[in-house]
């Protein structure tokens, strides 16, 4: 259960996301070290937005492929769509992908799921993924799987208030490291 991380590879654009600047990227990472293992594997993905003069990329959706390989998947026409609504709100910015393919201990990419079937380890990174996500951007997109973690409260660890850590909970946190 490897994942290797790729990226982050941009679209070409800083407006609207069209098939040409899909092509571009993936251009781009087949003449990269990358090309074997993201156009073979299957694996986990993440669109982030760059704005202007920011130094890091915000997380806006989290998606997963475990029958086809990951990079085709994350750029398939039905997702291009979903990014052009997120990107939609930026004035000016770099929409990018990172991709975490399912690799074997060598480095190599592992087989897809048949038909019907899953791949546990990515659907478990994926929900990892998006909870992750969610804490650096509360309106991430994704809608599956973000209700309990929405609503879900622990007092002082897990979508705490100001102020409301007490004795115990401080405890807790400490102990397992929150």
């Amino acid at each position: 259960m490897n994942f290797e991380v790729f990226g982050p590879y941009y679209f070409p654009t800083k407006t609207i996301i069209k098939k040409d600047h899909v092509q571009a990227l993936r251009d781009e990472i087949a003449e990269s070290e990358a090309s074997h293992v993201l156009s073979t594997a299957p694996g986990c993905y993440v669109f982030g937005v760059k704005s202007s003069g920011a130094k890091r990329v915000i997380p806006w959706y989290v998606g997963k492929a475990e029958r086809q390989p990951v990079i085709k998947e994350a750029t398939n026409a039905q997702h291009l769509q979903l990014y052009n609504e997120i990107f939609d709100e930026y004035k000016n910015g770099h929409p990018a992908l990172y991709f975490l393919p399912s690799t074997t201990p060598k480095g190599k990419p592992t087989a897809l799921a048949n038909a019907g079937g899953s791949k546990p380890a990515i659907d478990f990174l994926e929900d990892w993924l998006i909870a992750t996500c969610l804490k650096t951007n509360t309106n991430l997109w994704n809608v599956k799987k973000t209700r309990i973690l929405r609503e879900l409260y622990v007092r002082g660890i897990f979508n705490p208030s100001a102020g409301d850590l007490n004795t115990a909970a401080a405890s807790l946190k400490r102990c397992i490291g929150a």
